[in-house]
């Protein structure tokens, strides 16, 4: 395991200093269990077995000891997310009861939940300086493995990547989780058609391959691919994000005062909203034509070249056998 109980105390601070390590032990297996999903079994076994005495060739030791402390603290804070509805009580021959020390009183609904979102934004935070280390360090087990490729299928990779081009989702990795298939279809429905399928296949061949280096013009068409990308994925994931379907029915959550509350949707505002996503995607889309226009040749990006710039050629006209005078 790469969290015992002196890491995982430490992780957290103050918080729970005195937590009885057995009482969580099977949350922190179960955190682990998915942060090695995530990142792959290769890199982390590689994590599990770090020898900072002889170091990977190539590796910094500071960042790298930097990417197994940040490791700890995405398991640490998931697990103790997960371990913290089960702390509240006891479960006995007499059935669930609650503790209450002296001098402490009982917690509101509301600082519950507040909690709750407090530790999930901690394991945000934590996953996206896990993402910009990692992409700082770049060790071989890590590029060499099949969570690399999953990582760098689509041209948004993470929350944070996201935010640089629309501040207002925020560093939300459980967001962005939910926006992944959004973004899958953005890039096949608007941006493979914009560039044509041959510009967009051969670029994404070449962005996953870890061993290619882009060439300036190529990292330019990424940027402007990524500012429509962003825009088109909310635009596309905007009516699914905030509704719960069930047995129920339909419902939209909405959260205040540090509680969870459900209602009938609004549609006014989900319209307005959507259509205001829509027309900044399409100013960006215009900006990528534009782009695509200026820089694509017979050589450069010759697929949409040939498809939109190449007109057919000029024949001259045979007037053989036509009663046309020539002057």
């Amino acid at each position: 395991m790469i969290v015992n109980s002196e890491i995982f105390k430490a992780q957290l601070g103050g918080i729970q200093s005195k937590i009885n390590f057995n009482t969580v032990e099977t949350f922190i297996i179960s955190a682990e269990r998915n942060f090695r999903k995530i990142v792959g079994k290769e890199l982390y076994d590689f994590l599990n077995e770090i020898d900072f005495s002889a170091p990977e060739p190539g590796t910094d030791p500071i960042v790298l000891k930097e990417l197994l402390e940040i490791s700890q603290g995405c398991i640490s804070w998931a697990a103790y997310d997960l371990a913290l509805p089960h702390l509240k009580i006891r479960v006995g021959d007499l059935g669930l009861v609650k503790n209450s020390a002296n001098q402490t009183v009982a917690v509101t609904k509301w600082e519950y939940v507040d909690t709750r979102e407090a530790n999930l934004a901690m394991q945000d935070i934590m996953w996206e300086f896990f993402w910009e280390t990692i992409e700082e360090l770049q060790p071989d087990v890590w590029t060499a493995s099949e969570a690399y490729k999953e990582r760098n299928q689509y041209f948004l990779r993470s929350a944070d990547e996201l935010t640089k081009y629309i501040a207002l989702v925020g560093r939300n990795r459980r967001l962005f989780a939910q926006l992944e298939q959004f973004i899958r279809r953005a890039e096949q429905v608007y941006i493979s058609d914009a560039v044509t399928s041959g510009v967009f296949d051969r670029l994404k061949m070449r962005w996953m391959d870890k061993d290619t280096q882009l060439t300036p013009v190529e990292l330019m068409l990424v940027e402007k691919i990524r500012e429509a990308l962003a825009y088109l994925t909310l635009h596309e994931a905007y009516p699914y994000l905030p509704i719960k379907i069930d047995e129920n029915g339909v419902r939209e959550a909405r959260k205040w005062d540090g509680t969870s509350n459900e209602n009938p949707a609004d549609p006014k505002f989900k319209n307005a909203q959507r259509n205001q996503l829509w027309q900044d995607a399409q100013l960006y889309m215009g900006r990528l034509k534009t782009f695509m226009d200026s820089y694509s040749t017979a050589d450069q990006f010759p697929e949409y070249f040939t498809a939109n710039l190449s007109g057919p050629e000029q024949e001259d006209e045979d007037f053989t056998y036509k009663s046309h005078v020539l002057i």
